[in-house]
Order: C-alpha cells, then structure tokens, then sequence
C-alpha cells in the first residue's frame, strides 16, 4: 500500500506543478519583427479571413506561425502589432476560442 501511495505521489506531483504554469496571452513582444521577416506561409484565403474579420487591407496581416496538420491548423497572425490566433477545421478558418456554435 506503502508503494502505491509512494508511486501516486511521484507520479502526480510533476502534473499539478506543470499545470499551474501559465503563459500571458497576446504579448506585443511577437510582432515586434525585423524588416526582413518572410511570412513562414503564403495563404491568401486565412490573410482575406483576417482582414475581413478585423477590418483592415490584406496587406496589414503578416502570418507569423502557422501549424499545418491533416484537414486543420493553428495560425497566428499580427494585426496593428497585436497577435490573433486562429484554427482551421477542414476549410473553414475561425478566431482561436471562438465556438461557432454557440448560441
């Protein structure tokens, strides 16, 4: 009994430490990029969502990070120096957070 309350605490004790760390969201600090920053990806359609949802031209949206996966994806991008992330679900891109369907 001894072990396995033994082996419980060792295992638990780096998850509840790991998971009180938290990351401050939306640092200026990221969009503070060199002159010669080439955008990691070329894609018109997340830039057009972008602009559209935020109400600036295309050309004031820069794609800093872009995880591409199978059918989905993470992006984050600056807009007047403040970074937005946003996913994409099969073709269809939407604010990180946001759930389209609730009501």
């Amino acid at each position: 009994m001894k072990k396995l309350f033994s082996t419980l605490l060792l295992a638990t004790t780096p998850v509840l430490f790991f998971a009180q760390e938290e990351k401050p969201k939306g640092t200026t600090k990221e969009c503070d990029l060199p002159k010669d920053f080439k955008e990691s990806i070329k894609n018109n359609r997340l830039k057009k969502f972008v602009a559209i949802d935020n109400g600036v031209e295309e050309k004031e949206v820069t794609i800093i990070r872009a995880q591409n996966g199978f059918g989905s994806g993470i992006y984050t991008a600056c807009v007047h120096g403040q970074p937005i992330q946003y996913q994409k679900m099969g073709t269809v891109f939407m604010r990180e957070g946001n759930n389209p369907f609730k009501k």
